[in-house]
């Protein structure tokens, strides 16, 4: 079992970090650079992040009424040890001070003592390679939702499902009952979605100075196409910047593969066309929006506005507007993307979406959290974990420490540093609320409107969503396929997508590629896993 455990680990992280989707990642998985760590909830159908004001969940932990969460709580017993692992932006100096008060309230109100275990996402693969293939303490733990068959398969992690019913009701509210079946395969509760964004659309990011320099307003672009004027005038009065660049694939035919089709996996390859509401797998390197994405990225690259080496390019669009070599780049839409790339690039920027807001599968189970086989028992787990997501205390300590030492309140209800802290001094500061359980259950910080998590709650119920909503393509039938066309692709879509070649010749030779390498089997494969679920709801 160990020796499966471990070959099937090594598989999986191979593929963990492609699956970001507009997580805190950067723009070529779909992701976001941002630092703000914002994201999106919703209403009963996509999550809710509403708890009492004062964190609790509405019990009496010293009675043993633990609220919602169905549970009775035996105080005379010895106190469980969990092990907790999150993700978090950096190794901070004071991680006792957060476990001694993290504890404070899980003894009091759950008799379980916490070890903290925060891991970066540079350091989590190696991390949890270690932990998952032993017999390592860990009862909670992060994971991409990319990774949930093999898992399954590994035997890693705890099926949910017979705890959600007892004592994962907080759960089912805060995240809402359509969004907790994203971490679901087959039946199999493998985690449940953390509080990110729910929708994915296409953003240009655009300096306002040059912009207004060059004549044009944000009322003036509605459309991707819409850019080349404005392109061309700036390109005129400043010839010395890049018009259009960023890492390669954050190209806008790259960005729409996430916004306008749903993958049904995290992989483009068979896809349902018109924002999910088609049910038809078909090949998106065949269709016409495609074609027409790097016709336009073409146009662009031959008339300058994108630099030579945007295939190959590294450096994300926000750095390189900030040293002031960069006109637009594109990232994934939020309500407070304004505020996080203006602080981010050093600039005022115009935000322009255009592409609509979607629920996806692979966007809303993007990271998981989940129970870990390890763990000595998965219910008092699960009760944690359900106690962590409606208790604003608990993540406000995750990931901004200890109010007072590491921040304080503001009057419109934001935090900052306290006076004379800095990032550089303080104790505890993560800002990485994306990664972590439920940031919409916690302060926002200052630069933020007060409100953006209300904002996010609205985005996702005006959203369209996907037909496919909840349903997960298993790829165990089609690994060797999946392999081979991931070579292919590997080898094409970026120079495709970055507007450097012809794309009439260069798409036909890509999909005959595709073809070849075994396109036709998976998605066939895709179409009838989806058929079956359908038939299922």
């Amino acid at each position: 079992m160990k020796m499966k455990r471990r070959l099937a680990l090594l598989l999986t992280l191979a593929m963990g970090m492609s699956v970001l989707a507009g997580c805190g990642g950067n723009a070529g998985t779909g992701g976001d650079t941002g630092t703000d760590g914002s994201g999106e909830g919703g209403s009963t159908s996509g999550g809710a992040a509403s708890t009492e004001a004062d964190g609790s969940t509405g019990g009496d932990a010293a009675s043993g009424n633990t609220g919602s969460t169905g549970v009775e709580i035996d105080f005379d017993e010895e106190p469980y040890e969990a092990t907790l692992m999150y993700w978090v932006g950096n190794d901070a100096r004071d991680v006792d001070s957060v476990e001694e008060a993290f504890n404070e309230l899980t003894l009091s109100q759950l008799n379980i003592k916490v070890n903290l275990m925060p891991v970066t996402l540079g350091t989590h693969a190696q991390q949890i390679q270690m932990v998952l293939s032993s017999d390592d303490d860990l009862d909670i733990f992060p994971f991409y939702g990319g990774n949930m068959g093999s898992y399954i398969d590994a035997d890693y992690i705890v099926d949910m499902s017979e705890y959600m019913d007892t004592c994962g009701q907080d759960l089912i509210r805060v995240i809402g009952a359509e969004d907790v079946e994203c971490g679901k395969m087959n039946g199999f509760q493998a985690g449940v979605p953390n509080m990110h964004e729910r929708t994915n659309p296409t953003m240009f990011v655009l300096r306002t100075d040059l912009l207004e320099e060059a004549g044009f307003t944000a009322e003036d672009i509605k459309t991707a196409e819409d850019l080349t004027p404005v392109f061309a005038a700036v390109k005129e009065k400043h010839p010395e910047i890049t018009i259009f660049g960023g890492a390669n694939s954050s190209s806008y035919a790259g960005a729409i593969s996430g916004a306008l089709v749903d993958a049904l996996d995290g992989k483009n390859f068979g896809v349902l066309p018109n924002m999910g509401q088609d049910t038809t797998v078909v090949n998106w390197y065949e269709t016409d929006t495609f074609m027409d994405a790097c016709k336009l990225m073409h146009e662009w690259y031959e008339a300058g506005y994108v630099s030579a080496d945007f295939a190959t390019c590294t450096d994300p669009g926000e750095s390189l507007m900030r040293a002031g070599n960069l006109f637009s780049f594109i990232t994934y839409g939020k309500p407070n993307s304004k505020a996080e790339k203006d602080a981010m690039t050093g600039y005022d920027t115009t935000c322009i979406k255009v592409t609509p807001d979607v629920c996806y599968t692979q966007t809303t189970n993007a990271l998981l959290y989940g129970i870990s086989s390890n763990s000595e028992d998965p219910e008092k787990a699960m009760i944690l974990l359900n106690w962590i997501y409606a208790t604003k205390e608990a993540n406000d300590l995750l990931n901004w420490g200890i109010e007072g030492k590491d921040y304080v309140v503001q009057e419109d209800g934001t935090i900052d540093y306290p006076e004379g802290v800095t990032a550089e001094t303080a104790g505890y500061h993560q800002d990485y609320g994306w990664a972590q359980m439920n940031q919409y259950n916690s302060y926002v910080w200052t630069g933020n409107a007060p409100d953006v998590w209300e904002q996010y709650q609205q985005i996702r119920d005006g959203a369209t969503v996907s037909k496919a909503y909840g349903f997960f393509f298993d790829t165990t039938p089609v690994l060797n396929e999946i392999a081979a066309l991931t070579s292919v692709s590997d080898e094409y879509l970026f120079t495709i997508t970055s507007g450097s070649v012809d794309p009439e010749t260069a798409i036909a030779e890509f999909n005959e590629k595709l073809y070849s390498a075994g396109l036709q089997t998976v998605m066939d494969e895709k179409q009838a896993q989806l058929d079956a679920w359908l038939a299922e709801q």
